[in-house]
């Protein structure tokens, strides 16, 4: 019986190793203390985890991300975030599902790349160059494929609307930088273009919308490294806030489209950044301004430090501290949030 139940449990994990599938995550715990400009304080804390399994059978693969939180957008619980696979077809390679764009792609820092059911994105490259298509999710106002009436619209169908919400673009490497073309929709177009020159980094996005409420927005960022002190700066030039929509920036201390805390009227936001390794602990220090951050004729100033240091245990410890410019009623008070994480990738 024992060699029965031995074989069984090595048959078990063969099983396992073959189907190559693997699990990865992450884990946070945040508390976090705000006093508003009213005097108002509160405190709270919040536990979160990321489960990633991954699968593979040649060159196909899928992947499912599981969050647990004990607050998060859908509430306390478990929210499935990315759910989609990849695979190849000839040259083309193929991703399909639900998943979010992260910040560093082009019009990161301007458009909101959150994830979306039945998206799909083909690629391929031809003469060094990679030529891409594919469209994301409809909105709840948009009619289903088969009709040009959003009145005939089923919420829970699931039905993604070619027709405008189709994209294409090309990346290229011209002189050792990489420049990107994009038609992001049937109304916007953009463009990009990132590199090195003589030690400085830079990046530089702007977007073009000819919707109903047509304009302009550009961002640019540069930075460079001198005796292990990093230096940067960033900004967002906008005709109109509507036309930038992230709200998770991964640059600035104070999201531009927040509007917990940025008002609608905002039109221009400009960061520097001073950065540097003391003993172990990487010391970063925020300062910017957003034009017309508060209301129409008051702009909102703010400063952000953060400590982050690696710890014997294999645990990250981050202490962030920000004080922005928020209105008391008609009077500009300051709003101070520290908050202390713990996290952890496995």
């Amino acid at each position: 019986m024992k060699k029965l139940i031995a074989a069984a449990v090595a048959s078990s994990m063969t099983a396992f190793a073959m189907a190559d599938i693997s699990i990865t995550g992450d884990a946070k715990y945040e508390y976090d203390h705000t006093e508003t400009a009213a005097g108002v304080k509160s405190n709270t804390g919040n536990t979160e985890m990321h489960i990633n399994f991954a699968g593979k059978s040649g060159d196909t693969g899928v992947v499912a991300k599981f969050e647990l939180d004990t607050s998060g957008d859908n509430g306390a619980g478990m929210d499935l975030e990315d759910m989609y696979m990849t695979t190849k077809v000839g040259d083309i390679s193929v991703k399909a599902g639900n998943w979010a764009t992260g910040t560093g792609g082009l019009l990161g820092e301007l458009e909101n790349g959150g994830r979306a059911q039945n998206k799909i994105d083909l690629r391929t490259t031809i003469g060094g160059a990679t030529i891409y298509a594919g469209n994301s999710d409809k909105e709840a106002s948009e009619a289903d494929n088969n009709s040009t009436s959003a009145s005939t619209i089923n919420a829970a169908d699931g039905d993604t609307l070619l027709n405008g919400n189709m994209y294409a673009g090309v990346v290229m490497n011209v002189a050792g930088n990489t420049v990107e073309f994009k038609k992001n929709s049937n109304t916007r177009d953009s463009f990009g273009i990132k590199g090195s020159l003589q030690g400085i980094n830079y990046r530089y996005e702007a977007m073009d919308d000819s919707s109903s409420t047509p304009g302009d927005a550009d961002y640019i960022e540069l930075s460079t490294t001198l005796n292990g002190i990093t230096l940067g700066y960033a900004a967002i030039d906008t005709d109109v806030n509507g036309l930038v929509d992230e709200d998770d920036s991964g640059v600035f201390a104070v999201s531009f489209s927040d509007a917990n805390k940025v008002a609608t009227d905002a039109t221009e936001q400009k960061q520097v950044l001073v950065s540097t390794a003391i003993d172990g602990t990487t010391v970063t220090l925020k300062s910017g301004e957003i034009t017309k951050g508060l209301s129409s004729t008051q702009n909102m100033d703010y400063m952000q430090i953060q400590a982050k240091r690696k710890l014997a245990s294999g645990a990250t410890a981050v202490v962030t501290y920000t004080d922005r410019d928020e209105l008391n009623g008609s009077v500009i008070g300051s709003n101070e949030n520290l908050e202390i994480e713990l996290n952890v990738a496995f």
